[in-house]
């Protein structure tokens, strides 16, 4: 199982993607499920910015 890389960003096509490519592989060896959550967060925020930066330039 691989972690969520930058290049994931290709593979969202519908908002609901999102959730399917986000993958923490050390969900289990966090110190407890808040920070699990926050470090998915992290990933979805980082996708959504690579998302949008290469939307924005396709589109141009």
């Amino acid at each position: 199982m691989k972690r969520t890389q930058i290049d994931d960003y290709k593979k969202i096509e519908e908002a609901r993607d999102l959730e399917d490519v986000v993958n923490d592989k050390r969900k289990a060896k966090r110190a407890n499920k808040q920070k699990a959550r926050r470090r998915n967060r992290h990933y979805n925020k980082n996708l959504l910015k690579h998302l949008t930066q290469h939307f924005d330039q396709d589109n141009e």
